[in-house]
């Protein structure tokens, strides 16, 4: 996601940002869609309900990039970009580009954050965009991560999957066997509960609320889960939000039930230090998180045997720690 250790070709970067908003633009857009076969820019204006003299410029360059080939008057995407925007199998980027294109408009905002300003964008998320870049996180990558989950825990067969999106996590603890309750956002569990297939599958519940919330534990009552997985949440909130969390997934376990949490830790992940810029420049309390402070807020919550895995080789890392 973000390189480490050497300078940045600057001019290099502003190429090659130029091209992926173009990219994102287009897909936003529903450009790739639309070219899916051959089509005249009269055509592409009535499907797309857009500006001729836009179309015009966007899908020339498209072609100059290599992503559309021009045949005299009508456009289609090329062989190389159907996998990237059009086919939803491994090399699938589509979903991705347009939370990419959210995140460079809040990073835009950096100056004025750096001087005490407050981010714009938490309350104007698009939901899509949210959703569909967090699906794209590679199925073998799910795959470690449960695999470690389960290596500590072989014997779960209930887990609470807390702010979980699309459901990667939960569809993958689902065949392995468990039951699973997805909890999150009201604007997102009605998102993927249409987009992602996940209302009415056997063995998952789809719950609506807010998880930072100190209710949030009544919400839940008469539920206790063997597991409580946190993947990719921790970086979105303050220390304060997520001592409560944990303390919270606490009151939600089963006795020796475990605690799982995905996340970029500092001082192991290469990348952890340029996500935390991501988190100020779309969060209000967000950052990344050193091994010692996770373990600090676990130890407080009543957790031991505590152990961090990296994964994805260190890009990400595993913390797990059972009830006491």
């Amino acid at each position: 996601m973000y390189s480490q250790g050497s300078l940045t070709d600057i001019e290099k970067t502003k190429d090659d940002t130029s091209k992926l908003v173009v990219l994102g633009s287009a897909y936003r857009s529903g450009i790739f869609e639309a070219v899916s076969e051959e089509r005249n820019i009269n055509s592409l204006k009535e499907i797309l309900h857009a500006d001729e003299r836009a179309l015009f410029i966007i899908l020339e360059a498209l072609c100059s990039m290599g992503y559309v080939n021009r045949y005299g008057e009508k456009y289609v995407i090329s062989g190389r970009a159907r996998p990237l925007f059009l086919e939803h199998g491994e090399d699938f980027v589509g979903g991705s580009l347009p939370h990419f294109m959210d995140i460079m408009k809040a990073w835009l905002n950096l100056p004025d954050i750096i001087k005490g300003a407050k981010p714009g964008n938490d309350k104007k998320r698009d939901v899509g965009a949210f959703m569909n870049a967090m699906a794209a996180r590679p199925d073998n990558l799910v795959e470690e991560t449960l695999n470690h989950c389960l290596d500590r825990k072989s014997d779960a067969k209930k887990v609470l999957d807390l702010g979980g999106g699309p459901g990667k996590y939960a569809r993958a603890f689902l065949n392995k066997g468990m039951n699973a309750m997805l909890y999150d956002m009201p604007d997102a569990i009605d998102y993927v509960g249409d987009h992602f297939g996940l209302k009415n599958i056997k063995g998952l519940e789809l719950k609506k609320g807010d998880f930072t919330m100190d209710g949030f534990v009544e919400d839940l009552k008469g539920n206790s889960f063997d597991i409580v997985f946190m993947g990719n949440i921790c970086h979105i909130y303050s220390e304060y939000v997520n001592m409560n969390l944990i303390r919270h997934a606490g009151e939600l376990l089963n006795n020796n039930g475990m605690i799982a949490i995905e996340d970029f830790v500092r001082g192991r992940s290469p990348i952890a230090e340029m996500f935390a810029v991501n988190m100020l420049a779309n969060t209000e309390g967000g950052n990344t998180y050193t091994e010692s402070r996770y373990r600090e807020w676990l130890e407080k919550a009543g957790f031991g045997k505590i152990e961090l895995t990296d994964l994805d080789g260190n890009e990400n890392q595993l913390i797990t720690g059972f009830l006491k």
